[in-house]
């Protein structure tokens, strides 16, 4: 690809979705578009750019999501999910018990792990989940990642990075070589399509927002408009997650950080505040107590491992 259709690019994607790309992206960049162009049977990167500067918005939106980032998996970030569902979670619970209603946004979805691995921790923690109003929201610029969040069917590769034999059996049901989310999961998860620079319309209030590993990506003055308007849709107490280590600029004008957490902040428009998030204390009895999510010794920190044995015998059911 040429430098100045790379750089073409880097602005579309600049203009239309807020990321900011350098250099050493142009790689990354490169292999995307080049699956593009083959999948749409363009001659060449000229010719799409070409078509590009016409101006035709629906191309521009293909191309946006064409080169959007989609890593993901269920429980990412294992010590920092952990840490969600253990210390945060529990106290979010109790904080709502009066009205028994939650709500959950996974901003930047990709195709939905996120979301479900939120459902998987509530209905770890929450006793009576079904008496409880509930609604996981989750949010993608890619319709092509959102239609397979909706569809809930992973394949085996998928559910073993981050999911151990027990929780694939609690929450998904083997189709084909596949593994469809259960019902009761995915009644209470609702998947859309976002731009994350378009206004919120939204009649909700988030109790957690996760937005991990996705505001990294946009441009400083984007970073800072997205989180003004999230924070405007946050419930007093409300928190935000980012992804582990994620450093934004702009984070402290509208979040302050939680004290012990990595990358987790509560956000500044809360009124009075009447559980002290500051101050969680690790509240499990024992030096080292068992956390309901704790990692079986089997599987890696990095890929966890469904046996071959547990696969054979399900599959051949």
């Amino acid at each position: 690809m040429k430098k100045q259709d790379f750089e073409f690019l880097i602005n579309l994607l600049r203009q239309n979705a807020g990321w900011e790309f350098d250099e050493e992206q142009y790689f990354v960049i490169d292999k995307k578009i080049s699956n593009f162009i083959r999948e749409k049977s363009y001659p060449s990167v000229e010719d799409l750019v070409a078509e590009l500067k016409v101006g035709s918005r629906a191309l521009i939106a293909q191309v946006v999501e064409s080169l959007a980032f989609s890593d993901t998996s269920f429980c990412r970030d294992y010590d920092m999910f952990e840490q969600f569902q253990e210390r945060l979670l529990p106290r979010i619970i109790d904080n709502n018990r009066s009205g028994k209603k939650l709500r959950f946004w996974s901003l930047g979805c990709s195709t939905g792990q996120e979301a479900y691995s939120v459902t998987f921790a509530l209905k770890n923690k929450l006793l009576g989940i079904e008496n409880w109003d509930i609604h996981i929201l989750g949010t993608d610029i890619s319709s092509l990642s959102i239609a397979k969040a909706q569809k809930g069917l992973y394949n085996n590769f998928e559910v073993q990075m981050g999911l151990n034999a027990q929780m694939i059996l609690e929450y998904f049901t083997p189709e084909g070589e596949q593994w469809r989310i259960k019902s009761n999961v995915s009644k209470l998860v609702e998947f859309r399509r976002y731009n994350m620079l378009d206004r919120l319309t939204t009649n909700s209030l988030y109790d957690m927002i996760f937005c991990r590993n996705v505001l990294r990506y946009f441009a400083p003055e984007y970073q800072e408009q997205i989180l003004a308007r999230i924070s405007q849709v946050q419930t007093p107490n409300g928190i935000l997650y980012l992804g582990k280590n994620e450093h934004v600029s702009s984070i402290e004008k509208f979040y302050e950080p939680i004290n012990g957490f990595n990358s987790a902040y509560i956000c500044k428009n809360a009124g009075s505040k009447s559980v002290d998030l500051q101050n969680i204390s690790d509240t499990r009895s024992g030096s080292l107590a068992m956390p309901s999510f704790q990692r079986p010794d089997y599987l890696s920190a990095k890929r966890p491992f469904a046996s071959e044995a547990f696969k054979k015998n399900v599959f051949n059911k």
